[in-house]
């Protein structure tokens, strides 16, 4: 029942393994075979991409709405604190932090927290999930272009990341990536029953490639106190080329560290943004 949604609703806690298994497939899901993953790392030893851990906000119950039909990510944001490696074990709670209405879609936000073994903060999530009302017709998305900031906007000015990660997402790599469940991420047929066209490619892996980008150019930095916080302004179909950019804008001092401000958007070749958010990260751990 969408009433059983409320803010402050506590949604209990679950226990997420870091497999080598759910390192493999993010690796050929987006074909990053970053060595820190799989042999040595600045940390000692591999370590796990730095928010493997994202989708455990589907482990949680309670918090979706009833009507599934054309749902769609809205925002994300994370903090990262600590890398996590294979075999660790992290404790997690969540709860119903907000909700609200933006056009015709309800928005319920889940917070979740992530703690090691030790009960030190590893990571804190928030995902804004949207829902519609509708139930049949199939999912009439806005023209990218009657969208403020998604197809045209005032590019930020500053220094541009070292690189720029240019994917074209297939098939074959949406099964990788989702390879727990037959879903509207890598089933045709599941995406029409909720409305949709195509497979619509998961928001889990263009986030994962900010992430990506962040790792490459911040490294450690990344890990020891990363922070994203995108929207997702447009929906990516199977085999559409994007780009993945940065700019630092700014930078702050924090306990000691140089914090560097960065714009990031992911965008298709044609200009059509689907990613606009910020993140950061430290520049001298």
């Amino acid at each position: 029942m969408a009433d059983d949604v409320y803010v402050g609703k506590e949604l209990g806690t679950a226990e997420l393994t870091i497999t080598d298994e759910m390192v493999q497939h993010y690796i050929n899901g987006l074909d990053e075979p970053n060595a820190w993953y799989t042999s040595d790392s600045p940390f000692g030893g591999p370590v796990a991409p730095a928010i493997i851990f994202q989708d455990i906000s589907s482990r949680f119950k309670g918090w979706y709405l009833p009507n599934l039909y054309g749902n769609l990510w809205r925002q994300q944001s994370w903090e990262v604190h600590a890398p996590v490696r294979v075999g660790q074990t992290l404790s997690c709670n969540a709860t119903v932090s907000d909700r609200y209405r933006k056009r015709d879609r309800d928005v319920v936000v889940q917070s979740v927290w992530l703690h090691d073994a030790e009960g030190r903060l590893v990571a804190l999530g928030m995902h804004h999930q949207s829902f519609l009302e509708q139930t049949e017709g199939g999912v009439k998305l806005r023209d990218a272009s009657t969208k403020e900031g998604a197809k045209t906007h005032t590019e930020p000015t500053g220094e541009p990341l070292s690189l720029e990660l240019k994917k074209t997402l297939t098939a074959e790599m949406c099964d990788q990536f989702f390879y727990t469940s037959r879903n509207y991420h890598n089933d045709k047929a599941e995406s029409e029953k909720l409305g949709f066209n195509d497979v619509v490619v998961g928001g889990r892996m263009t986030l994962s490639c900010i992430s990506e980008l962040l790792t490459r150019h911040f490294g450690r930095g990344f890990y020891l106190g990363g922070h994203v916080d995108v929207k997702f302004v447009n929906v990516l179909w199977l085999n559409e080329p994007f780009t993945t950019r940065g700019v630092i804008t700014g930078r702050t001092q924090e306990n000691g560290h140089t914090r560097a401000q960065v714009a990031v958007t992911c965008e298709k070749a044609d200009g059509t943004k689907l990613i606009v958010g910020t993140a950061s990260a430290l520049e001298d751990v």
